[in-house]
């Protein structure tokens, strides 16, 4: 007589033989719950948060639906060369999230606007720079587990691999991305994944 697969049961032993590269959200997630989403708000300024982009290395960047204009005014003394980065221009707070995936971890920031609406999310990918992103992480506060139904409202719009770039001209700073040619197998079916989910979770 075979023996039945316990999926939810190896999930949870999977789930604890993962030792956190950062210790802001140990704990604070219920492997039992595949479908909840643990998020901290990050005590990080925006001027040290667009100073950290560019050592992210390679990302997956996934904008936003809008409905109507974002809340707050844009950033002061902040351009970007692209539309598609103009979500950015609006961020007004920054939260970072983890998730339990049946494709296992998933890690992102969130660019949130004066109203708390969701404008954009980074994913952490394979190729990424784990020191930055970890660099990046180290001021969260403490975490607040936030399940599916009362996450922010969320829609992608798109989604593109980039490596953010940062330079300063006539007083101003001027935010662009290249996008990523080459990038690790893991890495593009990792964000091949995220895409096929719609950004899940939510």
């Amino acid at each position: 007589m075979g023996m039945r697969l316990d999926r939810a049961g190896l999930l949870r032993q999977v789930t604890a033989l993962i030792a956190p590269r950062a210790g802001w959200w140990q704990g604070l997630c219920d492997p039992t719950e595949t479908a909840r989403t643990c998020r901290s708000r990050l005590c990080l300024s925006m001027t040290r948060w667009l100073a950290g982009l560019p050592a992210l290395g390679s990302v997956l960047y996934v904008p936003a639906v809008t409905h109507g204009l974002p809340r707050g005014r844009p950033l002061p003394g902040l351009l970007v060369e692209a539309i598609e980065l103009a979500p950015l221009l609006h961020t007004r707070s920054l939260a970072c999230a983890s998730a339990i995936t049946p494709d296992g971890p998933r890690e992102w920031m969130e660019c949130r606007d004066a109203g708390e609406r969701v404008l954009a999310r980074l994913y952490l990918l394979p190729d990424t720079d784990y020191l930055a992103w970890d660099a990046m992480q180290a001021g969260a506060e403490a975490g607040v587990v936030v399940t599916a139904a009362a996450a922010p409202a969320w829609q992608p719009a798109a989604a593109r691999l980039l490596r953010f770039r940062l330079r300063k001209c006539a007083g101003l700073y001027l935010l662009g991305a290249d996008a990523v040619a080459t990038s690790s197998t893991l890495g593009r079916e990792l964000a091949a994944r995220i895409v096929r989910d719609g950004a899940m979770p939510r």
